[in-house]
C-alpha cells in the first residue's frame, strides 16, 4: 500500500464516492462516542443501524472489505459468530481526507441533471395516474408528453448514473419511475383494446341489424 492513511482514504473516496464517505463518517461518530474500546472503534451492527437511519440501505460489507484489504484504512479488531469490530489505523488521517475531499465533476453533473428533472414530482404524477380508475384525455396527453419528452432525459441520466457506485440511489429512483411508467402504459393499452373490441362488437351488431 502506497502513501499514508490520508492519501489512501482519498483514493477510496474517489473510487466509492458518497457511500464510502457516509460509511466512514458514521464509523467515526461511533468510534468517538464509544467509551469502551476493548473490542474496537466500531462494529458492523451499529454501523448498519445508523446508516439505515440516514437513508443508506445498501449493505456496506463490500466497501468495508475494500477499506480493510485494499486500502489499509481499518483493521478487524474482534470477530465472533455474531459480531465484527474494526479499529481505525489512523482516525485523524481519515478525518483529514474526508474534510479535503472534492466530488468528481462527472458525479456532480449527474446529480445536477437528476435534480433538474425533479424525479420526485415525476414519480408522483405516474402514481397518481396509476391509482385513477380511468384516465382522461388530459391524463393521456400528459403521459404522452412524459413518455416522449421527459423519459428521454431520464434515460440519459440513467445511463450516466449507472456507471458510478456513488449515484446508485439515482439509478434506483429511475428504475422505480420506469416501472411506474410501464404500468401506466399497460393500463392505457388495455383501455384502448377494450374500446376497440367494443367498437368491433358495435359494428357487428349494426351489420346484423342492417342485414335484417
Amino acid at each position: 500500500m502506497i502513501g499514508g492513511v490520508k492519501d489512501r482514504t482519498t483514493e477510496a473516496l474517489l473510487r466509492f464516492g458518497d457511500r464510502c464517505k457516509a460509511i466512514l463518517k458514521v464509523a467515526i461518530s461511533i468510534a468517538e462516542s464509544n467509551d469502551k474500546k476493548e473490542l474496537g472503534d466500531f462494529d458492523y451492527k451499529t454501523l448498519v443501524e445508523k446508516l439505515q437511519g440516514d437513508g443508506f440501505d445498501k449493505d456496506p460489507k463490500m466497501i468495508l472489505r475494500a477499506l480493510e484489504r485494499d486500502y489499509g484504512i481499518i483493521e478487524t479488531s474482534y470477530r465472533s459468530a455474531n459480531q465484527h469490530w474494526w479499529r481505525f489505523i489512523d482516525i485523524e488521517g481519515v478525518k483529514d481526507a474526508i474534510g479535503d475531499s472534492v466530488e468528481d465533476p462527472e458525479i456532480q453533473l449527474i446529480k445536477i441533471q437528476a435534480n433538474s428533472l425533479n424525479l420526485a414530482e415525476l414519480e408522483r404524477k405516474l402514481r397518481f395516474m396509476l391509482n385513477k380508475s380511468t384516465l382522461s384525455d388530459v391524463d393521456k396527453a400528459l403521459f404522452r408528453k412524459i413518455a416522449f419528452e421527459e423519459l428521454n432525459y431520464v434515460m440519459e441520466v440513467y445511463r450516466k448514473a449507472s456507471m458510478y457506485e456513488e449515484t446508485y440511489d439515482i439509478v434506483e429512483r429511475i428504475k422505480i419511475i420506469l416501472n411506474l411508467a410501464a404500468k401506466v402504459s399497460s393500463k392505457i393499452g388495455k383501455t384502448q383494446k377494450k374500446v376497440t373490441e367494443d367498437e368491433i362488437l358495435g359494428l357487428q351488431k349494426d351489420s346484423q341489424v342492417f342485414a335484417k
